[in-house]
């Protein structure tokens, strides 16, 4: 039986790929040739690979969305015992058990009650669209999918948390799990958290992707190289920061005229009157040298021109390796991001197949790559086109 793996390396910039510090992937790429991955705006670019369309298409661009509506349930109370991070791992759980496997990401608990996510459930969860699940289903598939927290197996999934939460960890129980299916697809995260915690150019950064390259070359030890389908790819870069700008001070209070949502590197603010939005944008207009608000033709080019303000009024963009400082995410200032408007290279991602391919490549391109490998059929109508010569 011929098997598929997929490995999503998570922020793993194109030119991280070299002799020295990624030996492995480097003989493939010097074997089957180096693809340059463009990824989409926003934080939503695993969705070309599930489904073959721009994340536009279905209403997706980023995580959060004003929920319109304060939640009641006290969540921040009920949760003050726990720290950090561990209060979203529970909120995750609880959401698992009434059957969402879209992780909510952790951010400041003062505003969760504001906000909620747009994109609910999982793909495999969904049947209005055509996705890989679906393909996987009709054409009688078996599959597996790590991708931490959730392991998804032939339409069901289950929570596994490792107590040492590292690629290391997943990649061991990932080979466990490797038996009778003929589909694997596994996410790798380190280089996302060690690259935004120490930066892409860290000594930090460098032995990760050492690690990587190592953990990689154990996982595809269990395929023929020659006869099974790998796909590996990223779904980011990483920015170095090199600019600091702290927005929140400068804004007038929260909550009762409008409200925003701070991401790393934009902002977005829903007006509930002019004269909070004029002193608002004026505010933003004092600091063109940090960033932009975002023109209809910007959002537009960038495919976020929604007609709605699901994800906002306006949005100020930062530049590229500006940072704002404080956000809802991060309780530190880090020293890499991704997410700016792509036109750093430090944002270039990657793919290598282990076939003959066309190396220009959107992300809505890898559905219909890979079902072609695995010589399956879709029925939808998508924006992807298979990297192989027909």
């Amino acid at each position: 039986m011929v098997k598929t793996i997929v490995l999503m390396l998570d922020a793993f910039r194109r030119d991280y790929i070299t002799s020295r510090n990624t030996p492995f992937l480097y003989g493939l790429t010097r074997k089957y040739g180096l693809g340059q991955l463009k990824q989409h705006f926003g934080f939503k670019n695993t969705v070309g690979f599930y489904t073959g369309v721009h994340p536009r298409k279905l209403g997706l661009f980023t995580n959060y969305i004003y929920d319109k509506k304060i939640r009641a349930f006290p969540y921040s109370i009920l949760l003050s015992p726990f720290p950090g991070k561990l209060k979203f791992h529970l909120i995750n759980f609880f959401n698992h058990l009434q059957g969402n496997d879209m992780s909510y990401p952790s951010i400041n608990m003062d505003y969760f009650k504001y906000f909620k996510l747009k994109q609910k459930k999982h793909f495999f969860q969904q049947d209005s669209i055509e996705t890989l699940f679906s393909v996987f289903k009709r054409n009688e598939i078996g599959y597996l999918f790590y991708d931490f927290p959730f392991i998804i197996e032939n339409g069901k999934s289950r929570i596994h948390y490792t107590f040492r939460n590292n690629d290391e960890a997943r990649a061991k129980k990932f080979l466990k799990l490797i038996n009778k299916h003929s589909f694997y697809y596994i996410h790798l995260t380190d280089l996302d958290s060690i690259g935004h915690k120490f930066g892409p150019k860290s000594s930090e950064i460098k032995r990760t992707l050492r690690k990587t390259d190592g953990l990689v070359k154990e996982i595809l030890s269990n395929f023929d190289l020659e006869k099974d389908n790998i796909l590996i790819w990223s779904d980011h870069g990483m920015v170095p920061i090199n600019k600091i700008f702290d927005l929140q001070s400068k804004l007038p209070g929260f909550g009762k005229d409008y409200i925003y949502f701070l991401e790393s590197t934009m902002a977005r603010f829903w007006f509930f009157n002019k004269k909070i939005k004029k002193q608002v944008l004026s505010i933003l207009e004092k600091h063109k040298d940090k960033g932009k608000i975002l023109s209809k033709q910007d959002k537009k080019s960038l495919k976020i021109d929604f007609n709605n303000n699901l994800y906002g009024d306006e949005i100020f963009l930062l530049n590229s390796g500006t940072l704002l400082y404080p956000n809802f995410f991060n309780n530190v200032p880090v020293k890499g991001m991704h997410g700016y408007d792509l036109s750093d290279r430090n944002e270039t991602t990657f793919l290598i197949i282990n076939r003959k391919f066309r190396k220009q490549a959107k992300m809505e391109d890898l559905f219909p790559t890979l079902l072609q490998l695995m010589q399956l059929k879709f029925q939808s109508k998508i924006d992807g086109k298979s990297l192989f010569r027909k």
